[in-house]
């Protein structure tokens, strides 16, 4: 999460730089918000620039007494309860006929307002993410070393990252040289895993040690 520091002042003089500087930094946290009621990516897209349109609106009358997080995740709630209220939506899994629970749950949803559970959201967008770029990155690797015929680098790395054998193992199992030759066959994996990284993250947001002073 950014550490800027966003001028209100500036935001209620309509300043370009400052409005495109909030909406970088919160962005993805209102969408994953907001995703968090809807599972639809186009209806979540729609409500987040409602959030953002509605900001805009309301910056002139900001209460000092509230943080900007309060301010826009507040839109944002008020945002989800409208859309579920327009469309009549079912608000509780099987209680579809409950009406009492339903309107429960809308007045209960300013509970989620706290930094807990919308860094909660946030973080499990973005640990689904990295488990689906990782499977990808593995399927390209050993894709590039079967093509390439390297079927024991295969067997070696499976050895050392799955099962989780040692170097001095794989050189007697696999019939290599010395442990430094399995050293170097592992080093130059995790060097091209980590490549494949860096082009799935092009943004540096998803792997954030990838991209810190002195990772390779």
């Amino acid at each position: 999460m950014s550490e800027r520091v966003h001028d209100i002042g500036r935001l209620q003089a309509m300043d370009e730089a400052a409005w495109a500087a909030l909406q970088d930094d919160y962005y993805r946290r209102i969408y994953f918000y907001v995703k968090r009621y809807t599972s639809e990516h186009q209806t979540a897209e729609d409500l987040t620039q409602d959030v953002f349109l509605g900001a805009v609106r309301g910056i002139a009358g900001f209460d000092p007494a509230y943080t900007l997080d309060q301010f826009l995740f507040g839109i944002a709630k008020n945002r989800v309860i409208d859309h579920y209220r327009k469309h009549k939506l079912t608000l509780i899994p099987g209680k579809a006929d409950d009406g009492a629970k339903s309107q429960l749950w809308l007045e209960n949803l300013a509970t989620d307002l706290g930094p807990q559970p919308k860094e909660k959201a946030v973080r499990r967008e973005d640990e689904s993410r990295q488990r689906e770029v990782l499977a990808q990155i593995l399927r390209d690797y050993t894709g590039e070393l079967w093509a390439a015929g390297e079927f024991q680098k295969l067997m070696v790395l499976e050895f050392l990252f799955v099962l989780g054998g040692r170097n001095k193992d794989a050189a007697v199992r696999f019939g290599i040289a010395d442990e430094k030759s399995v050293a170097g066959i592992k080093f130059r994996a995790v060097e091209r895993l980590r490549g494949l990284a860096r082009q799935h993250d092009p943004n540096h947001s998803l792997f954030l040690g990838l991209w810190q002073p002195g990772a390779r």
